[in-house]
């Protein structure tokens, strides 16, 4: 297992226990998506680095963006805006945008199921995290394109590659 994901496995594992037993407690389901948000945000971490979208690299390379490839596999969202990150104008404004290629809501979706399924235990609730963290670098115009199609549902590389968005690891 890897160390810090084991570590947010058992974090999540008594809330995914109490959520099971009480699916009202919408404070908890709160909870359970932040610590998958939070569980993602360190590539190094956990040493899975971040995809990115071919159209992400070239805009990193023609801002001259110091070891482009390696910076949009390993900086993070807070990075984002940094001198030695991408060097964006912003996150609101800014040209690169950091997409959750599988959303947050499917990743705890799948976490919710394991008391139906496999069951809940750290491994299980690990492997899942590990097997669904698919986070990208792409362009906010790209961001705009899959949004109006597929805000927060499952994302597929078929539906990448017909929307012209093309991710190193996912659909290319």
């Amino acid at each position: 297992m890897i160390p810090r994901i084991k570590l947010y496995a058992e974090t999540l594992y008594p809330l995914l226990k109490w959520y099971s037993q009480n699916p009202d407690d919408k404070d908890t389901k709160y909870a359970i998506s932040r610590i998958i948000r939070f569980s993602s945000d360190n590539p190094r971490q956990h040493g899975i680095p971040y995809m990115y979208s071919l159209a992400a690299l070239e805009e990193a390379r023609k801002m001259e963006i110091p070891d482009a490839e390696e910076r949009l596999q390993w900086v993070r969202w807070k990075e984002q805006n940094h001198k030695s990150g991408l060097r964006d104008v912003g996150r609101q404004n800014g040209t690169f945008h950091q997409e959750h290629i599988i959303p947050v809501s499917q990743i705890a979706k799948k976490l919710y199921g394991l008391s139906l399924f496999e069951g809940i235990t750290v491994k299980n609730i690990h492997d899942i995290l590990v097997e669904n963290l698919k986070i990208a670098w792409i362009l906010k115009t790209e961001q705009k394109t899959l949004d109006a199609v597929c805000r927060s549902g499952i994302r597929t590389p078929e539906l990448l590659t017909t929307l012209d968005i093309h991710i190193k690891g996912f659909n290319i």
